[in-house]
């Protein structure tokens, strides 16, 4: 999940490019042919994926895809090394438009109805019922309804408009980060399980007591994004970035919790509990300080309790990461501000005007939102790469060994072996079956961070922002408040966890950065918030 609102500059650069091109849209050459059989499918690689391959034509998935609907796909993949974006300006400057674009069609300036205006991609709002009776049934059918109609409502566009076939979650969980820490450490000293303020403070100060350089380790990703320690701000009643409070839309710092929770960080920071070269660590900083025993909690993924347990464990005998619950001010009780998924992501295929046979491509991706479609995107063929238990009267699909022990396919760890034959979970399509979570997921300790996650995701639903959209103008006026206000922002608030400045100086950064815009952004945000649930009614 998660993305910044700083590509809203980025992407201002695409009102030039579509001045140029969108009045030729309907004149560029398509590489479909007209009876369907072949399209072209313009996607980027993730690093996820490019471990194991380099063209998705590679994956088992499409290979078989193309055996049962006899339609070929040319994939187009950006370069190495280019972003998202800048890709996707560069393939929309080109004479000949692939049929199928995939994108996170939110963070196109004016969302996905100006993408449509600009003959981008098309509504596929005539074409839905009688052309993709599957991905229909999960928007507008039974298991549309089974889901409060929430999938339809995160799919379409602020007016209406199905603008592609999104990426959207089986019911299973929402929340896949959160604190890890060593608990063969915490059992050796006799603590519990952190979960308020004051453990983790009792926590670290025992670390610190022990040896432990850097208890808790981190990078930075500033003040708008998902910090290494917000995770704490739970413990303040507030949340993260941007959220939803009593149907209002507001920005966490902004809130009066959060001086207290700035106090609290920069108290930890003084007393050496918290990494100081996070401003600088990258990922692999932050795993070797947890795998070499320097630190003994971060913010991070289910994945990562794994990889590092994998390793670790031959080293350190008992190693051990788990997963902590969300901070709270009171023991005991589910927090309501953890990080969780929504229903669906914006990340959509969509269908290009230019394409020659719109009906048959729609066909064509309607199939992954089949029965039959879904088990073969999350698990791909029987005898192959899965076999078929039942278990208390249930039916559940198992990796083989050619991905559950994957030094067999030649990979390093279970994530690659699945990406050699499958799309990762992040791409469009039914994603999270239970079946597919625990074959990610394989260590015990990875399905408790899981169970244990799931108790704060019904109070957390509520304050999620679902996705929003917003108009070129609103873009372009948060581009130009965010150049001046936010790095302002991040500065000071770095300055008092690093003890360069004092809390005195606190109340007159948020004062600074409300006149410096983030006041408007959260009227820009409440503005957006609204179209969204005038939607919905």
């Amino acid at each position: 999940m998660k993305k910044s609102i700083r590509i809203v500059s980025l992407l201002l650069a695409l009102v030039m490019t579509l001045a140029v091109f969108a009045g030729c849209a309907k004149d560029n050459k398509t590489a479909a042919t007209t009876d369907g059989k072949n399209f072209s499918f313009w996607t980027v690689i993730s690093s996820a994926s490019s471990a194991s391959i380099k063209d998705f034509n590679e994956l088992l998935l499409f290979q078989e895809m193309e055996k049962r609907t006899g339609v070929h796909i040319d994939f187009i993949h950006p370069i190495a090394g280019s972003t998202g974006s800048e890709a996707f300006m560069t393939m929309l400057s080109s004479s000949d438009r692939p049929d199928i674009i995939e994108y996170y069609w939110r963070e196109y300036t004016g969302g996905p109805d100006q993408a449509i205006a600009d003959e981008v991609i098309i509504s596929l709002n005539d074409y839905l019922k009688d052309h993709a009776p599957n991905y229909y049934d999960f928007m507008e059918g039974e298991k549309g309804k089974a889901n409060d109609y929430l999938y339809k409502l995160q799919a379409m566009s602020e007016s209406g408009q199905y603008y592609g076939f999104n990426s959207i979650n089986l019911p299973s969980t929402r929340t896949f980060s959160g604190i890890i820490i060593r608990g063969d450490l915490l059992e050796k000293w006799g603590m519990e399980i952190p979960e308020t303020i004051d453990e983790w403070t009792a926590v670290f100060a025992k670390a610190k007591a022990e040896g432990i350089q850097k208890p808790f380790t981190c990078i930075n990703q500033g003040i708008s994004f998902i910090n290494p320690w917000v995770t704490f701000t739970s413990a303040y009643d507030i949340g993260q970035n941007f959220y939803v409070e009593d149907g209002k839309t507001v920005f966490a710092p902004l809130q009066p919790g959060y001086k207290e929770y700035t106090a609290q960080i920069a108290e930890w920071m003084s007393k050496g509990y918290i990494d100081p070269g996070y401003i600088t660590n990258s990922h692999d900083d932050v795993e070797g300080n947890l795998a070499n025993g320097i630190s003994i909690a971060s913010y991070s993924w289910i994945s990562t309790i794994g990889k590092i347990n994998t390793a670790a464990e031959k080293k350190i005998p008992g190693f051990k990461l788990v997963a902590c619950p969300y901070p709270t001010a009171k023991k005991g009780t589910p927090t309501a501000y953890q990080d969780v998924n929504g229903e669906a992501s914006d990340n959509a295929w969509g269908i290009s005007p230019t394409c020659g046979n719109i009906e048959k491509c729609v066909e064509w991706l309607d199939y992954l939102y089949s029965e039959e479609g879904i088990i073969l995107k999350n698990f791909g063929i029987e005898g192959v790469t899965y076999t078929v238990e039942e278990r208390d009267g249930e039916t559940h699909y198992v990796y083989t060994d050619i991905i559950s022990d994957y030094e067999k396919s030649g990979v390093s760890n279970i994530q690659q072996a699945m990406y050699k034959y499958f799309l990762p979970g992040t791409h469009p399509g039914p994603n999270e079956h239970i079946d597919y979570l625990y074959g990610y997921y394989p260590r015990e300790e990875q399905r408790a961070a899981m169970d244990l996650w799931k108790a704060g995701e019904e109070s957390s639903m509520p304050h999620k922002l679902p996705p929003l959209s917003f108009t070129e103008e609103e873009s372009r006026e948060m581009a130009d408040i965010l150049e001046v206000a936010e790095p302002e922002l991040e500065v000071a608030i770095s300055d008092i966890i690093l003890g360069r400045k004092s809390m005195d100086t606190y109340d007159a950064a948020i004062e600074a950065a409300k006149e410096n815009g983030y006041t408007r952004m959260e009227e820009i945000y409440q503005a957006s918030y609204d179209r969204y649930m005038a939607n919905i009614k």
